[in-house]
Formats: structure tokens, sequence, C-alpha cells
């Protein structure tokens, strides 16, 4: 891969989501859709109610949401415009369901432009340096919080931010993602303000990220950095259903703020925030991941109502407020806990009740890591109570309250109560929680009929096409059954060798591509196209084109199976540019398991139609092989366990030998390669290899690559294995390693390493979760 003809082939289209907000569904690349009327959901789904039963917000009238809403009043959204002129369409009082199709950016202006912290601050006087230096503690003080020019602009600077991101969710709404789009609002927060009767559901809520923290040197013994927004906040609101959906701060998680006045400077407020009297409130079937502060129940300790379920939801990653209840009659049952640290989040505890918040608790399931206690897992100043039975610790029965107080004796826990739950829908033992809730929890899952669904699972799906190219199955070639297979269906192939281009398209998410015998030396689909040699019909292939297999489409595994591409540079003297790629992953939450990937130069292209966009492609257990530039690309892409041979390319090269990788990840996106726990192994001479170079066809491209806890051999080059590429520097790109061994390891001013609470930040989980929480780590 030649950085000039690169330059050539590259053109940059970019969508309108900001840094690193990420698309997850396919087709939305395509035109935005408009606002329309009378575009109604199947009645048992956007129409749906709360059942009868399901917690507090089945009182009285129950929930019903837009359930009443004329077929004038159901509207599909896809952009931060369409989904404000949604909420905001009058009559204010008459019922409607807003329908989110795909990833919502809510940080853009109205034509779909990209919003950044500078832009919300120009015009404001707002600066973070004026502002650090007006009230930096050894200036300002720490007796008040700040005040005058600075903090004006600021709150003038936030304001603006708040004008974009901010949602008012009226009365009578149902806001609810369409199945099977990756349906979700990124950087927004939805607000349901005194009103009554909303749901909520199916929804990925991500990175509310808010660029105008407060500073408060009063806050707490050393001041603290306070954020102004919730993914989804309540105040004076009532019966209200929250259900099915996704909360976190991914892609940017808490471990890439920086500290300032010795505190961190804290983006992130809550993920669901229930406050200012609100009452009749279910939360049921959520996941809540990677957060600091998720739920606060009670805005003060003198906060009234407040009567809240929560019921079947996951919370893993999450450090306290799991939830927090400062007031109200609050029931826990049937919820599932993670204490396990996870992409820098570290457990605090789970459930802390204070003042007059009266919880109970019942048949939740606890996993208890090894570094927590029993004792940990609740929290609380003495004032609050919290009764309950049935709940499990690593599966076996735990007085939670007894074990804190044992541990607290001058904040001891009460565990008396003054109400009894009887909306308790769905109530069950906690053994079987964590297997259900896997399945059943968090957005994506629900269908249009209302069951279980996979993330872009298809209707109709779930077919095997066998291939055999003897005839003795249904297909003879791979893209002959591609071409058969719907969405979901899988294709079969025995073993043989397949000379043949197999191309999956977007059309198909969800397929799965199996070598029958299991050992991918078995099956083999090989091809020698290359960058400039002749097409079929006329003109000239080009890198992406020259690929062996193309996998286009979302939510597609491949195994077992050997993708080759045998051009050879050798019978080609004449031939300049070399690229000739064996794979091309250009989908999103695509897995390559058990497989082999062999070529020379661009073997395996990880690759981002959109360039901010979400691509990820996951290799665990895989064989790659190549010799220049054979990992490259714009999509965040991880090589979990995965051997990587460096050809030797020997007297054609001069005794030169090769480059690894090549990225040309966006600057906004902070997750481009990661090869961790591997094994790299070469013939090559000793000294003779790079691991990468920064690709940079544009001003955008800022490659980013992390090598960690890999086995390297001594062909790489010890005193200096990354290098320039096109005139661009490699200490402009983001390169680094960490905790790697053998022959070709080492540190040096020329190998950057990760510090070890940054190294917490680059693993297979934190690169893949994205706006979704994808985790095909198992």
């Amino acid at each position: 891969m030649s950085a000039s003809s690169h330059r050539r082939r590259t053109g940059r289209r970019r969508l309108a989501l900001v840094a690193v907000a990420t698309l997850v569904a396919a087709g939305l690349g395509a035109v935005p859709l408009v606002v329309k009327a009378g575009a109604a959901a199947p009645a048992d789904l956007a129409h749906g109610v709360l059942p009868a039963g399901d917690g507090w917000a089945a009182s009285g009238s129950g929930t019903t949401g837009g359930r009443a809403a004329a077929a004038a009043r159901v509207f599909t959204v896809s952009t931060r415009a369409e989904l404000a002129r949604a909420l905001a369409a009058g009559p204010a009082d008459a019922p409607r369901i807003v329908r989110v199709k795909g990833l919502i950016d809510a940080d853009t202006d109205d034509s779909g432009k990209p919003q950044s912290c500078a832009d919300h601050a120009a015009g404001t006087g707002y600066s973070l340096d004026s502002y650090l230096k007006a009230y930096d503690p050894a200036v300002w003080g720490r007796a008040k919080v700040p005040s005058g020019v600075q903090e004006n602009a600021r709150r003038a600077a936030q304001a603006r931010q708040a004008a974009r991101m901010v949602f008012t969710v009226p009365a009578r709404t149902t806001v609810i993602g369409v199945p099977g789009t990756g349906a979700g609002i990124t950087g927004g927060s939805l607000v349901v303000k005194n009103a009554d009767n909303v749901i909520i559901r199916n929804l990925s809520l991500t990175d509310v990220r808010d660029c105008f923290p407060q500073w408060d040197p009063t806050d707490g013994s050393t001041g603290n950095w306070n954020s102004a927004y919730d993914a989804i906040s309540l105040r004076g609101a009532t019966h209200v259903w929250v259900d099915h959906n996704s909360f976190s701060d991914a892609p940017h998680p808490d471990s890439a703020n920086p500290v300032r006045f010795g505190r961190e400077y804290q983006v992130h407020d809550g993920a669901l925030d229930i406050t200012n009297a609100s009452d009749l409130v279910t939360v049921g079937y959520n996941t809540f991941s990677n957060h600091d502060k998720t739920m606060l129940i009670g805005s003060s300790d003198q906060d009234t109502k407040l009567r809240v379920t929560l019921h079947h939801n996951v919370f893993r990653g999450i450090v306290q407020r799991a939830p927090l209840a400062r007031v109200g009659r609050i029931h826990l049952y049937d919820n599932y806990y993670d204490t396990a640290p996870s992409e820098g989040y570290t457990h605090s505890y789970s459930i802390s009740s204070r003042a007059g918040a009266q919880v109970v608790a019942q048949n939740n399931h606890w996993k208890l890591s090894s570094d927590r206690k029993v004792s940990q897992l609740l929290g609380g100043d003495g004032t609050g109570a919290i009764a309950g039975s049935g709940n499990l610790v690593g599966g076996a029965p735990v007085d939670l309250v007894a074990a804190h107080n044992s541990a607290n004796p001058g904040k001891k826990i009460k565990t008396t109560v003054g109400w009894r739950p009887t909306l308790t829908a769905g109530l069950e033992p906690a053994a079987g929680l964590p297997a259900k809730l896997a399945a059943k929890a968090g957005a994506g899952v629900l269908t249009e009929s209302g069951g279980k669904a996979a993330p872009s699972g298809p209707a109709g799906g779930g077919r095997t096409l066998t291939v055999a190219g003897d005839g003795s199955a249904a297909h003879r070639s791979v893209q002959a059954a591609v071409d058969a297979a719907a969405a979901g269906d899988t294709v079969l192939v025995a073993r043989g060798t397949y000379r043949e281009t197999v191309n999956v398209p977007a059309s198909k998410h969800g397929l799965t591509l199996k070598g029958a015998t299991g050992n991918a030396e078995d099956v083999v689909i090989t091809h020698d196209n290359a960058s400039g040699t002749p097409k079929p019909g006329g003109g000239t292939y080009g890198t992406a084109g020259s690929a062996t297999a193309t996998f286009s489409a979302n939510d597609i595994t491949v195994t077992g199976v050997t993708v080759e591409n045998t051009w050879e540079r050798s019978a080609h003297p004449d031939v300049r540019d070399t690229q000739a790629v064996a794979v091309n992953a250009s989908g999103d939450r695509q897995k390559y398991l058990n497989s082999r990937f062999i070529g020379h130069q661009d073997t395996v292209l990880n690759w981002a139609p959109s360039a901010t966009g979400q691509y990820r492609q996951y290799f665990r257990h895989c064989f790659i092989a190549g010799d220049v530039d054979f990992l490259f690309g714009n999509a965040t892409a991880v090589y979990d366990h995965v051997n990587i041979t460096l050809r030797d390319r020997g007297a054609e090269a001069g005794g030169l030998g090769g480059f690894l990788a090549a990225p040309n990840t966006d600057a906004a996106k902070p997750y481009g390669i990661l090869i961790s726990d591997s094994t790299i192994s070469s013939p090559a001479r000793p000294g003779t290899y790079y691991l990468g170079r920064p690709w940079h066809p544009g001003a955008s491209a800022v490659g980013q690559l992390v090598i960690r806890n890999t086995n390297l051999p001594a062909a790489v080059k010890s005193d200096g294995p990354w290098t320039d590429m096109g005139g661009f520097a490699w200490q402009s790109a983001r390169f680094a390693e960490y905790a790697n061994t053998g022959p070709g390891a080492g540190t040096g001013a020329n190998r950057p390493q990760l510090a070890p609470d940054r190294a917490a930040a680059h693993t297979a989980r934190a690169y893949l979760a994205g706006t979704d929480g994808w985790n095909p780590t198992g």
C-alpha cells in the first residue's frame, strides 16, 4: 500500500456525527429520513403500554404513553432536528409516538453538521484557560462557588450546548427505538419535566457530555467538577415507564477525563435521575454500564413522593448510585449487579438509602469480584432503610444489611419500612437472572412483536444453506449460497478450495459464513486480484475492490475458513503498487473467529465507509499473514489472541522487511486498531520490520494503534519500530505499546508505552463497546 496510491483512492465523506459518536445500524449513511406523519408501528410495540401490576407506574390509570396517538401524530425520526420537531409538534397535550430509527447524534446543528465545544463557546467569552486561571483555588480560594465574568461566560456556553442536546418530552408521549436499526441517541438528554404518562423504550443512550463543567470548591473537602446533563432526567414527572434501554458513557470513558485542580474533570452526570417529586415510575430490563453516578432518586433529602420500581435491570461497570435513594418508596427486584472493574470504572457501592428512603430489595443477584466484599454492596448515612429478602451474592443467600451494619456500626441501615410492595409483575427467584438478563435486557432486543431478537436480527432468517464444490450440496460456490441467503442465515461450506471472490452485501446482516469441518485449513476461498489489474468488462481494480472476500454487512460471523489473496509481486515486476486484499471488512459488529487470512500487501482492510462512523470488527483465534501494511484502515478493529506472521520479503525488498499495520483512524475516533494477547512471529532477518506507519490520506486521519501483551519477534526493529508515511510523522499518530514480550520488545524514546492507568482504557471491551455495549469477547 503506497501512500500515493492510497491518497488517490481515498475520498473523505464525513457524516454528521460528533467526535466519536458512532453509527450502529445498517443504512445510516443514507439520506436522513424526514419527519413524517402516518408511519405507525404495529400496535403491539410502538403502541404498547405498561402491563398491569408492573411496578409503581402501573398504579391508578397506569402508563400508556402515546398509545392513543392518531396516525398524524406518529413520527419516524433519524436526525436531531427531526426529533426536536416531533417532540414539539402541537397540540402539546395530544398523544404522540416518536419512533427513533437509527442512531441520532444530538450535538448537531439543524443542517446535521456536528457541533464542537468550541462552537458552543463561540461568542460567549468563555475559554477554559481563562476559567482555570480565574478560579484556581490558589487565587479564588475554596470558600465560595465561582462567580463573575468567566462563570457567567461558562453558563452562557452551557446554555448554548443545552439548546442543541436537551430534548423535552411532553406528556402522553412514547419515544421508542425502531427494532433492528441500532436505534439510539448519542450526546443527548431526554428531560421529562412536570409531565404525566410517558414511555421511553428500546434506545441506546450514550456519551451525554457536558462541554462546560462547573468547578465547585465547596463540594466536599477537596472540591469537585460538576456536569449538567443526564441521559434521562425525570423532574416532577409521573407515570413513566423506562424499558429496554442501554445507558453508557461509551465511547468516552471517564478514564479519559483530565485532572484539574486535583480533581477529575467530570463531564458526565447521571444516567437516569428521578427527582423533584417525580412519582409512579417503573424502570425495567435496562442495562447500565461503564458509568459513575448512575441513578439518583430524590434531588435532596427534602424531596417528596418518588415511588419507583426497578426490576430486571443489569448494572455492569457501575461505580455508585444503582440507585442512591434519598426519599421515597423504592422497590428493587430481580436486578443483576456485576461489581468487576470495567474500562476504568471501579465499584464503590451498589444501593444507598438515606433520609426518608424506604427501600425494599428483593431477589436481586450480585456477581462479586475478588476485590469487593459483601459489606461494600450497600451504602448510606445511617438514616435510610432497606428491607427485603431473597438476594444472592455469587449464587448464595446473603443478608446485605447485616453485612453492611457489621462493617459500619456508625452508619447502620434500618431494616424496617412502612410499606409492602404489591405491584410485582414478573417477580422471580434470583438464581436464573444472569442468563436471562444477558438475553433480554437492554436496547435492541425487542422486535415489532415485542419479543427477543438479535440487535440487527432479520425476520425469517435462520436457515442453513450448504456449499460443496463437487455438486453434493445445494450450491457449488460460496457466492451462489450468499446470493440465495436471507439476512440471518448460515452458509455452511464443505471441505475444499473455492477459487472465487465473495461479496456479502449490507442487506445480508446477521449472516454466518462457516467452514463445515471447523478447521480453517480445510475450507479455502482464494483469488488473486490486485490493485491496478484489469476488471472483467473494463477498468481496473482499486485496493478495496481487489479483495477476495468483501463483508459489508453488520452482525456477520466468519468462522472456520481461510481467505487468501495469492497475487505475487515476483510474477509482476512491472507493477509498482502491489495492494492485493484478502478480506475487506467494512461492517459493524463483525466477528472473525478461528480463521486464516493470508496475503502480502494489504491483507486485511478494516474499513469504516463513513470515517467517523461506528464500524467494529473482532478477530479472535485467527491466523493472519502479510508483509506490507497488512492490517490497515479506519475502522475500529481488535485482534485478540491471534497469531500474526510477518512474511519474509527476501531479495525482492533488498533485504528489507516490511510494515505490519497502517491505520488511518479519523482524529475524532478514540479507537483504531488493537492487537492484544497475541503472538507475532517472522522468518525475516532481525531488525527489519516496522510495527506500523500512519496512513494519512487527509487532515482528519490520525492513525491509532496499540499493541499490548503480545510476543514480538526479533524481526521487529528494537530501537524504533514506528516510521513515517507519505511525509506524515509517526510521532503525530497515536501509536503505543504496553507490556509486550519477546526478542522484539523494548522501551525507549522511540517506543511510546501506555501508562498503566491508560492501558485500562485500551482493552478489547473498550474498543468494541461502542454505543450499544457490544461485547463479543465473552
